[in-house]
């Protein structure tokens, strides 16, 4: 049967506000990010979900809490998934946006910085750039990155597409994690990549996965 996943990055962290790249670093969610996570909550609060799965970062798994907390249907299971887990950036874990594009500009020249956010599928190219400028071997390259969310996702529809009724499950991650995904199914994310508290649909059917919905939220977050 047709498995539906709702995509969502989560609330709005300290880190986030601060202008900070976040990666595998955690960091607790603001009153902004947690408000945020509720008005999703609700807007989604009809949808029946079979299960949640998040990272193992408990910004993830503190915006799915607050999520099902609005939802008609109690006790919806959560799951902590590895895989979920945002790429890392390395030596640039926790540092300024804003002290990031020097070192870009530096070591890769404007050009290449110009192509990537300008490219098709940005959000992989973004991550070919922090892939190539990583001296500490911790950082994937989209290729890696995409092909961990692409199987993870395979995994998890095939499980729930043999069930007899359709499944809606709930899936908290990461902004870079989540758009190079959504860009493997050749949807368009912003140019600074998902929102915080937004939600995309992809649908999984006969072994296929399709995005079904634009992103959708009430929240202003950015």
């Amino acid at each position: 049967m047709t498995v539906h996943f709702y995509l969502v990055r989560h609330g709005q962290t300290q880190l986030n506000r601060w202008h900070r790249l976040q990666g595998i670093t955690d960091s607790p969610l603001t009153g902004k990010g947690q408000k945020s996570a509720r008005k999703l909550g609700q807007q989604l609060q009809e949808i029946r979900f079979t299960a949640a799965y998040t990272s193992d970062l408990d910004r993830t798994l503190k915006t799915a809490k607050l999520i099902l907390k609005e939802n008609i249907q109690p006790q919806t299971p959560i799951f902590r998934e590895p895989r979920l887990r945002e790429l890392s950036f390395g030596e640039y874990e926790e540092g300024k946006n804003r002290k990031v594009l020097p070192h870009f500009l530096q070591q890769l020249g404007p050009l290449s910085i110009w192509k990537a956010m300008y490219h098709h599928h940005h959000a992989m190219e973004l991550t070919n750039l922090f892939h190539r400028i990583d001296q500490t071997s911790q950082v994937e390259n989209a290729q890696q990155l995409s092909s961990r969310i692409t199987y993870f996702m395979e995994d998890l529809a095939e499980k729930y597409a043999s069930r007899p009724t359709e499944s809606n499950i709930l899936i908290v991650a990461h902004a870079l994690i989540l758009s190079v995904f959504i860009e493997t199914l050749d949807g368009k994310v912003p140019r600074f990549l998902i929102k915080n508290a937004h939600v995309y649909r992809v649908d999984y059917d006969d072994k296929q996965f399709k995005l079904v919905a634009l992103p959708t939220s009430k929240s202003k977050e950015e």
